[in-house]
């Protein structure tokens, strides 16, 4: 039986498991894709590999849904949206009033219509992978250079995606305030977060009360069998919800009405509803990406080194390789946006030294022994000044270790005046923000350089991608923004003791 084709190239035989990247060159079209249309085919196949695959990895795959869908996340297209448009929503009041009854003339008593509108500017972002020739000669445990490519893209995809989001929220909330923020509610004084202070139920309780009495509608989470599950959202990193586990109305209730056996919360490492709110963890890891690790709601900064590190980290110096963005997930960093995230949107364009003037970071060395410092300012090199370092050493004789040097890796973590280092939490309710995706999306982009070779490849190649999209949150007809609260909590460390005054 022949070989099928499109175009001209075998899809079976000879040419089975063919490198659609090192097909294709940009100095020439290389035999069995002669076709436009065969090129065309190619480049869809591996954007929506890479959008598939994107989705699947974002951690808030199961919250975005289409208009309607009752999800947290709203998304929506239009293709003739490119960079820097608008996609204009309207947002209408509901209608109140008694109404006629009997012979009583309705045209004097009717509601009238309130309209409101809020805009999501789109705007195009790209990267890219490269590599030489020489990437060839290597093994990938049998991948191509074609799945690789794909695979780096859409982990980079997904992971802006979901950054993007816990951006736009965090800065949102941080502006607008009010029945969208959660903090000073901790024992220290002026309500200063301990390390003590632990999420508790108490708190997703208030946030809960927060989104109600700000307008928030219940939300549609799905769940098995494709039921709907009325209720909303509390979604935080797992280092942050981790105290919950240990609070007594918690475990009480997953001890009495939780399932026997393995599939029991405390087993299986799953959280149980609380309160009509879905509670979804988000496990950090930190890989081996050169720039930002962690997450927009718990940010770290790993400075790797080993022994005593003698001299490094005093007032006054910096932290970070340039140019790596190493911080951008800290509060106070300057993050680019596509389209800026809405008109609610912090916009760190100013002095990102003023942005930072409240701010402060824990720094721990491998022995868990800290020092805390104030935030000098987050350099445009995307790097970290230290200010003063804060006075500890009277407090906490043990943990401390002020005029001592670093041992190992030291991890930089943001924190409170008294050391507490803090994680963010976020409650939503149905349709807080609006995902607005214009004329691209994931579209495959090419870069060749420097003198080819007989097969007609070029010494250097890179694919990339490129979106257009942007985000902001839900406004109603009051201008508000009912669909999100953030909360300000206690981000455990593991090993790490602090002890406070």
């Amino acid at each position: 039986m022949p070989a099928k084709t499109i175009g001209a190239t075998p899809l079976i035989g000879s040419n089975a498991g063919t490198d659609l990247l090192q097909t294709v060159t940009g100095y020439g079209t290389a035999e069995g894709f002669k076709t436009d249309f065969s090129n065309e085919l190619r480049t869809k196949v591996w954007s929506e590999l890479v959008t598939r695959d994107a989705r699947e990895k974002n951690v808030f795959k199961k919250f975005i849904g289409s208009e309607g869908s009752g999800k947290p996340i709203v998304e929506k297209r239009d293709l003739s949206a490119g960079g820097s448009d608008h996609v204009v929503f309207t947002t209408v009041a509901p209608i109140r009033g008694q109404g006629v009854r009997g012979e009583a003339i309705l045209k004097n008593n009717t509601g009238k219509l309130k309209f409101g509108t809020f805009n999501v500017e789109v705007d195009l972002i790209r990267h890219a992978v490269a590599w030489t020739q020489v990437l060839k000669l290597m093994r990938f445990t049998g991948k191509t250079l074609d799945q690789l490519s794909a695979e780096v893209m859409s982990e980079w995809a997904a992971r802006t995606e979901q950054d993007h989001i816990m951006y736009v929220a965090r800065n949102t909330c941080e502006s607008v305030r009010g029945d969208n923020l959660l903090d000073g509610y901790g024992s220290g004084a002026g309500g200063l977060l301990k390390y003590v202070d632990g999420l508790s139920t108490d708190i997703i309780q208030e946030a809960k009360q927060a989104l109600i009495a700000n307008g928030a509608e219940p939300m549609n989470t799905g769940g098995d069998q494709n039921q709907e599950i009325p209720g909303y959202l509390f979604f935080a990193p797992d280092a942050v919800l981790r105290p919950l586990r240990s609070d007594p109305d918690y475990l009480e209730a997953i001890l009495q009405a939780d399932s026997r056996g393995g599939d029991n919360k405390l087993y299986s490492g799953s959280y149980a509803k609380w309160d009509n709110n879905i509670i979804a963890n988000h496990n950090v890891i930190i890989d081996t990406a050169e720039g930002r690790q962690g997450s927009p709601l718990a940010p770290i900064y790993v400075d790797r080194g080993t022994g005593t590190r003698t001299g490094l980290h005093d007032t006054g110096d910096t932290i970070g390789s340039a140019d790596h963005d190493g911080f951008a997930n800290f509060p106070g960093a300057t993050v680019a946006i596509p389209g800026g995230g809405g008109k609610l949107m912090v916009e760190d364009t100013a002095s990102t030294k003023n942005v930072a003037a409240n701010n402060y970071v824990l720094l721990v060395d491998s022995n868990k022994k800290y020092r805390v410092y104030k935030v000098d300012e987050y350099t445009s090199l995307g790097q970290l000044k230290l200010g003063d370092e804060e006075d500890f050493d009277l407090i906490d004789t043990v943990n401390v270790f002020k005029g001592q040097d670093f041992t190992g890796n030291v991890s930089v973590y943001p924190c409170n005046s008294i050391g507490t280092p803090l994680g963010l939490a976020l409650a939503f309710g149905k349709g807080a923000f609006y995902l607005a995706r214009g004329a691209v999306s994931n579209e495959q982009i090419f870069h060749y350089d420097d003198f080819a070779n007989s097969g007609n490849q070029a010494h250097l190649s890179a694919v990339g991608v490129q979106s257009v999209y942007g985000l902001a949150a839900y406004e109603d007809t009051d201008d508000r923004i009912p669909g999100v609260c953030m909360v300000e909590c206690v981000r455990q460390i593991p090993g790490l003791s602090i002890v406070q005054a």
